[in-house]
């Protein structure tokens, strides 16, 4: 395998897409609108396809719901791991400003910090730092 990248269908897209850029810093790549394609142009502002390039290892597909299907995100969490506590506890403060708490963030008996989010996209983030 190799490489896994996340599609991650959310409401209102273009919004949560900078949300996102905001939240995780990277660049927005091959945005891809509903209007500039004959197969969705019934369903104009919507994103058919974007990517968030945050670095060289970690990159975000996100897409606009188009099926009622795709409303509830299922039996799936985002892991990601933090480079420092700095970078956790600022993605954490963005991530919970308007979304839901699942566990706050707190050191854990596997030595790390830890905390999972709900975003106000409807997205759910597990948060992990581990100091050296």
């Amino acid at each position: 395998m190799k490489q896994v990248i996340p599609e991650i269908y959310v409401r209102d897209c273009k919004n949560a897409l900078s949300f996102y850029q905001d939240t995780f810093g990277g660049e927005i790549k091959n945005l891809q609108m509903s209007e500039d394609l004959p197969f969705f142009q019934d369903r104009p502002g919507k994103v058919v396809h974007s990517e968030l390039h945050v670095n060289g290892r970690c990159v975000f597909y996100f897409v606009d719901i188009f099926d009622e299907r795709r409303k509830h995100v299922g039996n799936m969490t985002l892991m990601l791991h933090m480079d420092s506590m700095e970078e956790l506890n600022r993605v954490y403060e963005k991530l919970r400003e308007q979304g839901t708490v699942e566990m706050p963030l707190q050191q854990t008996f596997w030595g790390a910090w830890h905390a999972i989010i709900t975003d106000q996209y409807g997205a759910p983030w597990a948060l992990n730092y581990a100091p050296q």
